[in-house]
């Protein structure tokens, strides 16, 4: 019930303000529910970024990887390319369907058993 009234109320927001971002959004959305997993712990189309260090394990959860992606636009200014609300759209709907469908979303670097 939460998830849902957050979605909504994010997306009534997000139409308040621009009709491309929202079209954006659910595009990156469904770009990650398509190329992610079914479930947690299941690969999904597009394998997962998982870096060996020692015994432990670094996992670059998709929405991990766009928020990087996201700061890497504001830092170098890509903006001349891509106009704002497509990049921020698109990579907001990537992250909010990793963080939203995936319940070890949180669950970055772990031990090996």
């Amino acid at each position: 019930m939460v998830k849902r009234t957050v979605t909504f109320s994010a997306l009534v927001a997000g139409a308040c303000f621009s009709y491309i971002s929202i079209i954006c959004i659910v595009s990156g959305f469904v770009i990650g529910k398509l190329g992610g997993g079914k479930s947690d712990g299941i690969e999904g189309r597009i394998n997962s970024i998982v870096i060996p260090v020692g015994q432990f394990r670094l996992h670059l959860h998709h929405w991990l990887i766009g928020v990087m992606m996201m700061c890497v636009g504001v830092a170098k200014s890509i903006f001349v390319y891509i106009p704002e609300e497509v990049f921020y759209g698109m990579l907001s709907g990537f992250v909010w369907q990793g963080v939203y469908c995936y319940r070890d979303w949180h669950r970055v670097f772990y031990k090996v058993d």
